[in-house]
């Protein structure tokens, strides 16, 4: 347990003396750096292969489409075609605003891995290294952001095609089979974004070495990830225990906003309250998420340097002794 032990202290130590990383964890939050688990939940609860088609389906029923649909679209460029152009601008700008923030999410996930790296090997660092290093290494940290989801949401629409079969046994095996698969390349793909970031590794070398690097350390990765969802599921628990004690607090509030501001006092205060639960889960989700991936870097470089033994084996040893 001391090396999980060490590298968790690590990663909390470099989150908390090096409070500039927390613009970095709010971004990459976004992004998710907990693949393992939504594959092993969303294949448990198949809500996500179930939506992953249903979705499809709405937008068949909506007739987006159609000959209807595309028909309205030339009537609007031949009667209005000032609006169209508006709407175009409009959706142009929210495109430009939603590849910007992308953008953001894989440079502060890079970012991190960087920064970490160079925090635990005692190199220089601050935010502006921080965002160059996120910057020089977007493409192939963005490439393997993308592989991930597309097996991610592979997996799920495979699942999800068993589901609507209604054969359970097919269900039951093609769980067993895709779940581990696609739980076991979540994995090699943090490892490559470590191997492209700090080792300057290329795409396809990276994807291979962290392939080696998980075959070699398949149980000491799990074993990390659980405790780091353990962790983290406590953390969440005790938030929410703790605005539901605020609830008496925020009921009172309520009340003295409706009676100080007649008008609007009810609705203000159910805005501002929202806006202070939202800050605080942004703010404690970009802590964990830094810390998280400082944790991961950590145990990545003490991998690739020392090597790891599982804690299931050093058991299993001092048992055979």
């Amino acid at each position: 347990m001391s090396l999980y032990r060490n590298i968790l202290k690590q990663g909390l130590k470099i989150t908390w003396q090096n409070k500039y990383l927390w613009f970095f964890g709010l971004f990459a939050a976004l992004l998710g750096n907990t693949n393992e688990y939504e594959i092993l939940f969303g294949g448990l609860s198949n809500e996500t292969g179930q939506n992953f088609f249903s979705g499809f389906s709405r937008i068949a029923e909506t007739g987006i489409f159609s000959k209807q649909a595309l028909s309205g679209i030339g009537a609007i460029m031949a009667e209005n075609p000032l609006s169209l152009l508006l709407l175009l601008i409009i959706g142009l700008v929210m495109l430009a605003l939603f590849a910007f923030l992308v953008w953001l999410m894989i440079i502060s996930q890079a970012a991190l891995v960087n920064n970490s790296a160079k925090v635990i090997t005692n190199k220089k660092h601050d935010f502006q290294n921080g965002a160059v290093g996120g910057m020089k290494n977007f493409w192939p940290v963005f490439g393997l952001n993308a592989i991930s989801k597309f097996v991610i949401y592979l997996v799920f629409a495979l699942l999800g095609l068993s589901f609507i079969a209604s054969v359970k046994p097919i269900y039951i095996i093609a769980f067993i089979i895709f779940i581990p698969i696609a739980i076991a390349f979540s994995f090699i793909i943090k490892y490559a974004i470590a191997y492209v970031v700090i080792r300057n590794s290329g795409f396809a070398d990276s994807i291979k070495q962290g392939w080696q690097l998980f075959i070699r350390n398949w149980l000491v990765s799990l074993e990390m990830a659980f405790l780091l969802f353990v962790i983290t599921f406590l953390v969440g628990f005790v938030l929410i225990v703790v605005f539901g004690s605020l609830n008496t607090i925020f009921a009172f509030l309520t009340v003295v906003f409706s009676k100080l501001l007649p008008a609007f006092g009810f609705w203000l205060f159910v805005v501002i309250r929202s806006l202070f639960i939202l800050a605080i889960t942004v703010f404690i989700g970009a802590i964990l998420t830094t810390w998280q991936i400082a944790s991961w870097t950590g145990l990545f470089i003490e991998l690739i340097g020392k090597g790891g033994t599982s804690k299931i084996v050093r058991m299993f040893g001092r048992m055979v002794k």
